[in-house]
């Protein structure tokens, strides 16, 4: 379907809709908005947005003055002042990513296209006049722009993910004030916050109020730079810490830097600590725990018709839930795509008056205040035909068309996998990472044992099964050097029927972590559901797998082997796909409409195999409905409408029946039309994120935008969502509660994409150092060295308080580093881990079992103490606790009311 029929059928739908039910509609009045409506003629540009060639590309960043906009260096891009708003702008060729490095050039190419983003950052305590101020100056670039941008509105805290990505390298500093002169040098207090990347953002007050233990803080005084480790944060927050420690105290001239752990406060060296208890006295301390993340209520996507009425702003509701492309329709009209609280859009039709263009952001601030959301919503305005990535995400399919409306061509050239193995971004592109040469091994999981399928009888599955396939990657696809482009040697597949039991997939999941332990090193894991085969598992069957319904009767058969394989006696199979890559055999029933694309395998009664192709199918399903077939024995093919006697005999009058009521003139029903799997990989929509175990253990994602192999930590967990496939990537560093949830992490995100998909697609574990080429081939570039010099925590601590390889980092002799950690348990029962147990003050621990946290043992208080509190309560340390007997210990926590 052309998008113009597209259009016009969406635009019937929505039509229907409206009559039949009553719509939800919202006029955006004066009081509504937060700034004065701008007069198109009146719009003067400023002199310094002039200097900017609409043909070249490059980083910008202007900070907003009364009148004017004042130019930053390079050297200032990153750094912010929370009482000032600025002006960022990021140009870069379409598909590719900009940051504050990139360089500024013409682009005298014909024709090449140009993404243009236009942001506004406003600080926390900015004035409504500087806030109003860069409202208005955004409208004088994208005029200068032809209207040809996308605009966002960022404020201090939640920045959108493609603007936090053009400060990867160094993160974001957000001083006090309106200038350097607004606050003294020192003492400065800083928050570290976020991730991906990290905000420090410099406090109001030097208190412990300001301090949580999911927090890393820097006390910024005249002869030290203090960087306090919260015991909740991960090893990305710590490094971040140190690494802005280190900045602030060569930017000052501050002649030490040192790191305190929380709860070891004491364990500092007697200088230290006199300097810290001039700012933050100990006797006081007070340190919150992690805040816990709010529960989120279920986003939910929501599209508004926008029109103007007798001079009001009105926004009708048109649909809720999954969106199409389709939706948008109207080269004059407007919609706003309320998806709260990650965004809210504004798309303007590419016809739309240019006044539309320059109201925009003002009509979608309106209705953010009518609707009673968060001042902080981030809004953005995007132009048809220059949507961005984060906007087209939010569509399951997306038809890109240039700001003339020219659609632009998808891949549609076939590749060999021979070839696609040597070039890893056309392997990802197609998700093969050889041609299925290597050896393969079946095995079938039963209740009772795990058999092993003969090679004749492995291309044959049944749906009320499940089955592991251990595949052994081809040595034929080596380099001319000699080493594999694959990280990998080994890939284990599961493959759970749609009518397999439950148990069945609880044994095979287990079965696969044991076959992976066998294998040890150079192995992927693979989980897929039937129906969502990926093309590499289709291509070692060769195309040739067969899908049968009910479970396989050879189940019950004793025996470590399945020497048999029964056939049902009759059954017609339907084959999906045209390449060895694609295709399969599945069963259907009588039920079943046949279609004259199609190729149909039909085994009689008679034992007659039979291959019945449509007249429009094509020569390459043809010729895969014959090599599946022979697996069935000899076969006779017989094309629409020359069917023979001998063929309707054999087959019987259901299927004839069924022919006649899909090739009776004008009763053909079209299926849905088959894309090539090449053709569904958009490199633009592809996310990364990365997962962390909050306070209470909950995991959370954190998209990384415009990602890279060195936004990829060894001590973190990142899913990598290719559409088809969601692949979770697994550091070597880290700990055992983030790996045990990786599958559940992959079933989170497809659950809560804004894109409806289903939750049975493939999901795959890749460990650090053995990555396929098919993931592989998702990132710009790849160093197999890379993570080997990866700084770690631990290294970078020890380089910073032992340089010289000696000394006590100026703490106490014999004092323990706590290691980072992702989550903070409750008390189970053990006593490991003591620096993993939430932390809280002794008086609170002291006082009504009845006002304890749910968390708190009242038999095991101890463990809630901070290593000082403890060392100053029992004269001793918390391991040398455990070590006395169990009475010793009951009779000295009763004496200091821990009991």
């Amino acid at each position: 379907m052309g998008r113009k029929s597209a259009l016009l059928s969406a635009r019937e739908k929505t039509c229907e809709k409206r009559q039949v039910a009553k719509m939800q509609i919202l006029d955006i009045n004066q009081k509504d908005y937060d700034q004065k409506r701008p007069v198109y003629e009146d719009i003067k540009i400023d002199t310094a947005f002039r200097k900017i060639s609409p043909r070249s590309i490059g980083f910008h960043v202007w900070r907003i003055q009364q009148d004017h906009v004042e130019t930053l260096p390079k050297e200032q891009y990153g750094t912010f002042y929370d009482e000032c708003a600025y002006v960022i702008y990021a140009a870069s060729l379409a598909g590719t990513t900009c940051d504050k490095s990139t360089i500024s050039r013409e682009i005298k190419t014909a024709g090449a296209a140009i993404e243009r983003n236009i942001h506004f950052w406003l600080g926390a305590n900015i004035p409504a006049e500087r806030s109003k101020s860069a409202a208005y100056k955004i409208i004088e670039l994208d005029l200068h722009l032809d209207h040809k941008t996308t605009q966002f509105r960022e404020s201090q805290g939640n920045e959108g993910i493609r603007f936090l990505s053009y400060f990867k390298d160094d993160g974001i500093l957000v001083h006090s004030g309106s200038d350097a002169s607004s606050t003294p040098t020192d003492p400065r207090l800083y928050q570290i916050s976020g991730t991906a990347p990290q905000r420090c953002v410099q406090q109001k007050t030097i208190s412990w109020q300001c301090f949580n233990s999911g927090q890393v803080m820097i006390l910024q005084t005249a002869t030290i730079v203090f960087v306090w480790i919260g015991r909740s944060t991960g090893s990305v927050e710590r490094i971040f810490g140190i690494r802005m420690g280190e900045r602030l105290k060569q930017q000052h001239a501050i002649a030490e830097l040192a790191i305190v752990d929380d709860g070891y406060e004491q364990s500092m060296s007697i200088a230290r600590k006199e300097v810290w208890n001039g700012y933050l006295n100990l006797a006081k301390r007070f340190v919150k725990p992690m805040p816990l993340t709010p529960t989120v209520a279920e986003r939910l996507l929501k599209l508004y018709h926008c029109d103007t009425v007798n001079g009001v702003f009105r926004v009708e509701l048109v649909k809720t839930g999954a969106l199409e492309q389709a939706d948008l329709y109207g080269r004059d009209s407007i919609y706003i795509v309320d998806y709260f609280p990650q965004a809210i859009w504004i798309w303007i039709g590419r016809s739309s008056h240019k006044q539309n263009r320059a109201e925009a952001m003002r009509h979608v601030r309106g209705y953010v205040i009518k609707k009673g959301y968060p001042a902080g919503t981030p809004v953005a305005r995007v132009i048809d035909g220059l949507e961005p990535a984060e906007f087209v995400s939010l569509f399951p399919a997306w038809t890109s068309a240039d700001i003339n409306g020219n659609t632009v061509k998808g891949l549609s050239e076939k590749f060999d996998a021979l070839t696609l193995i040597q070039r890893p971004r056309m392997a990802a592109k197609i998700q093969l990472m050889d041609d299925g040469s290597g050896d393969m091994t079946v095995y079938q999981i039963g209740i009772d044992e795990v058999k092993e399928i003969p090679n004749k009888y492995a291309k044959t599955f049944y749906s009320g099964n499940c089955y592991a396939v251990h595949y052994e990657v081809a040595c034929s696809t080596e380099n001319a050097n000699g080493s594999l482009p694959n990280s990998i040697r080994n890939v284990v597949y599961l493959w759970c029927g749609l009518n397999a039991p439950p148990e069945h997939r609880t044994i095979g999941e287990a079965f696969l972590a044991e076959l992976c332990e066998h294998l040890k090193k150079n192995v992927v894991q693979v989980r897929i559901a039937e129906g969502m085969e990926p093309p590499h598992f289709l291509q070692i069957f060769k195309g040739s797998l067969i899908v049968l319904n009910a479970q396989d009767p050879s189940l019950e058969q004793a025996g470590a082997v399945v020497n048999i394989r029964q056939y049902p006696t009759s059954f017609v199979l339907k084959v999906v796909g045209n390449a060895t890559y694609t295709c399969k055999a599945v069963q259907v029933s009588s039920k079943t409409l046949y279609y004259p694309e199609d190729c149909y395998i039909l085994k009689a009664p008679d034992n007659e195999v039979w291959i019945w192709c449509g007249q429009y199918s094509t020569g390459d399903s043809r010729e895969m409905a014959k090599s599946i077939a022979g697996q069935l024995g000899e076969y006779s093919l017989v094309m629409e409408g020359n069917e023979t006697d001998e063929f309707f005999n054999s087959v019987g009058e259901k299927f004839l029946k069924q022919l006649k009521k899909t090739t009776t003139a004008g009763n053909i029903i079209t299926p849905a039309v088959q894309t090539n799997v090449a053709q569904t990989w958009d490199r633009a929509v592809i996310g990364l994120y990365r997962c962390q175990l909050l306070e209470d253990g909950k995991p959370t994602l954190r998209q990384i935008f415009g990602f890279s192999q060195q936004d990829l930590r060894p001590d973190s967990i990142f899913l990598l969502d290719a559409g088809s496939i969601v692949y979770v990537w697994i550091g070597e560093q880290t700990v055992v509660e983030e790996r045990a949830q990786c599958w559940e992490l992959a079933r989170q995100l497809i659950a809560t994409h804004p894109v409806q998909r289903d939750t049975a697609m493939p999901i795959a574990a890749v460990r650090q150092g053995e990555e396929p080429i098919t993931f592989v081939g998702f990132f710009d570039s790849w160093d197999r060295k890379r993570f080997e010099s990866c700084v770690l925590y631990e290294n970078l601590r020890s380089e910073i308080e032992y340089p010289n390889g000696v000394g006590a980092g100026g703490r106490l002799p014999g004092a323990p580093i706590p290691v980072p950690r992702s989550s903070v348990r409750s008390d189970d029962g053990s006593g490991d881990d003591f620096d993993r147990y939430q932390k809280y003050p002794l008086d609170m621990l002291r006082g009504d079992a009845a006002n304890l946290p749910a968390s708190v043992n009242p038999t095991r208080k101890e463990i809630h103490l901070t290593h000082d509190d403890f060392v100053t309560v029992f004269s001793m340390t918390y391991h040398e606790f455990e070590e006395l007997p169990k009475w010793k210990q009951v009779e000295l926590k009763k004496q200091q009311k821990l009991f």
